[in-house]
């Protein structure tokens, strides 16, 4: 049985009729790419945030491992706040904590990001967080927050490629999951993934 892609999403926010022209359009090009999209459970959160100021998150490895096109989101808490209680292996509480994401292409030698973000509530609209661009081959430098939370969450997604071409079993694993009920209209067409810490995956 496939894992859940979280309720509530802002991916699913960004596909409502009530989003902004600008995160409709980008949401609608994933869909139309043929694009994955991805959302990161509390532990590849806690995980993330570790590896964003390594020498492995800066390596071209992790922008070998990417696809060229894909969407990744996570609990707005990923940037080094508690986090809020609720995890998002699909049986979370909605609109439990603030949300944050990235539609991501590969450009050149490196990485760049459109952000979106989506408050705490039921009235809550996604909102434009602003242009990230990720540069991989240098040692690692103090970025901003959006930027260092992205970089993390880059290069936990990309550990089962790297950790695979070495023989060595990845402590993420990247499982197709199934829209949830209330989302599954807005969702339909999406190649849907999550991203589990593997002592927490579904057996």
């Amino acid at each position: 049985m496939r894992p859940g892609f979280p309720a509530g999403s802002l991916l699913a926010a960004l596909l409502g009729g009530e989003a902004p022209v600008e995160a409709r359009r980008a949401a609608r090009r994933l869909r139309a790419e043929g694009a994955p999209a991805l959302a990161a459970d509390a532990e590849i959160v806690a995980l993330a945030d570790g590896l964003a100021g390594t020498g492995v998150a800066h390596s071209p490895a992790v922008l070998d491992a990417l696809p060229p096109l894909f969407w990744i989101e996570a609990p707005e808490e990923m940037a080094g706040a508690e986090m809020a209680g609720a995890e998002m292996a699909g049986t979370e509480v909605a609109g439990a904590a603030p949300l944050r994401g990235w539609v991501v292409e590969k450009r050149g030698d490196g990485l760049a990001a459109r952000g979106f973000s989506l408050a705490v509530g039921a009235e809550a609209l996604p909102e434009p967080a602003g242009d990230t661009a990720l540069a991989f081959g240098g040692h690692p430098v103090p970025e901003a927050a959006a930027a260092r939370a992205l970089r993390g969450l880059a290069a936990a997604v990309a550990l089962p490629e790297m950790l695979a071409q070495m023989g060595e079993s990845s402590p993420v694993l990247l499982l197709p999951a199934e829209a949830p009920a209330e989302d599954a209209l807005l969702l339909r067409g999406l190649r849907l993934s999550v991203a589990l810490a593997r002592d927490s995956a579904p057996g």
